[in-house]
């Protein structure tokens, strides 16, 4: 990490466009789940889920954030990605799982090319701008991951292997090979990313997986069936977005040069955790779910808590976490955890817990912060001159 300042790079409008791909994804992603019977096998493929579709986006990102300059060939191989990536959507199956992941079902052989063909655009991206600016180690390197994930997946979609435990190692595949990869091909080479697009991204993604959270808590909690309940629980989803922009906008130096790998982990934590968030709020108004909606929500609150705090590592250097504080956040944590388990299935009160928790976490971080400015001398930020920033 470096504290050289880096400019930040324009988020195009076909990236925000390929990101309307992303929220159908979200949408069939979260409602394919609510089928009968929910055991550890479609647990399983949900999370699975999440990680191929936040794979994709990384990967996409990855592209644009260090070579994408919306040229046509830009333009042209986003919207197929946008095109593969929304029918991939559409085949996420919960029902009948143990029959529908079988060795040449169509629901396997299906979902699997459509990865392959995700995978193949955003190869042909990399090929078309090594042939315009000529084929650096990076794209180079690039070509030959990608190209590993889709061979990889040749034998689901040839129909010869069915969805088994060795699924869940091809399919993080593209999570765990970058960071073996790195050490070894980037030795003292410069990665060319762009930090402030890496974070720009990443909050835009938040923002549309939180808008799924939105339309499942209205849709479940209407206001004229009960408007407490309704406006609790979307109140505790609302600070939960705070405590993540006061981290992500306040506290990271925007404008550093660093290894952008580890927020794009902690942001797959933070998707993953938002969805099993929205997921548990829907099945906890179902009786029939409602104990199961309990540990998705409970899930995804600790996922969407642990992913925020990963990302305190790029602070300003002035907001860098102490012992301390780690040492109080953890503790809240784990208060957070026995308090829900206690509670159980008790909407009302879990959505009670959940406000107070991120209020006082949210608190906590704004206290720490004044307290660092005040101890170094530094004027408090003035929000009738710099209208953005609210610390």
């Amino acid at each position: 990490m470096s504290d050289k300042l880096v400019r930040a790079k324009r988020v195009s409008n076909y990236e925000l466009f390929f990101d309307l791909a992303l929220v159908l994804a979200i949408g069939q992603l979260t409602s394919a789940i609510h089928v009968d019977q929910i055991g550890w096998e479609e647990v399983i493929t949900f999370v699975l889920s999440n990680l191929i579709l936040s794979v994709v986006w990384v990967n996409e990102v990855f592209y644009y954030e260090k070579y994408g300059d919306s040229r046509r060939i830009d333009i042209f191989t986003v919207i197929a990605l946008m095109f593969f990536l929304g029918n991939l959507a559409l085949n996420f199956n919960y029902s009948s799982v143990a029959t529908s992941l079988v060795a040449g079902s169509p629901n396997v052989m299906v979902f699997n090319s459509l990865l392959i063909a995700s995978y193949l655009v955003i190869i042909v991206q990399y090929i078309l701008k090594g042939r315009y600016i000529g084929f650096n180690h990076d794209i180079k390197i690039n070509v030959i991951l990608l190209g590993v994930y889709s061979l990889s997946l040749l034998p689901y979609a040839l129909g010869i292997w069915g969805i088994n435990h060795w699924a869940l190692v091809i399919y993080s595949l593209p999570i765990l090979l970058p960071r073996i990869v790195t050490p070894i091909f980037y030795k003292d080479q410069e990665i060319r990313t762009n930090f402030p697009h890496a974070v720009e991204r990443s909050q835009l993604m938040t923002i549309l997986t939180f808008g799924e959270s939105v339309i499942a808590i209205i849709s479940t909690y209407p206001i004229t069936d009960n408007w407490y309940q309704g406006a609790l629980i979307f109140l505790g989803m609302a600070l939960m977005f705070m405590f993540y922009m006061g981290q992500t906008f306040l506290s990271i130096d925007h404008h550093q040069q660093a290894d952008v790998a580890l927020l794009f982990y902690a942001h797959t934590l933070i998707f993953l955790g938002i969805n099993s968030f929205t997921v548990g709020v829907e099945f906890l108004a179902d009786s029939h779910h409602s104990h199961t909606g309990l540990y998705f929500f409970l899930a995804g609150v600790v996922l969407f808590y642990i992913g925020t705090i990963m990302t305190t590592v790029y602070n300003q250097k002035l907001y860098r976490i102490g012992k301390r504080q780690y040492a109080v956040l953890t503790l809240g944590m784990i208060s957070f955890i026995l308090l829900a388990l206690l509670i159980g299935s008790r909407i009302l009160a879990l959505s009670l817990l959940l406000i107070l928790f991120f209020w006082l976490i949210s608190r906590y971080n704004m206290i720490v912060r004044r307290r660092i400015r005040e101890r170094n001398n530094i004027p408090h930020p003035d929000p009738a001159v710099n209208k953005r920033d609210f610390s």
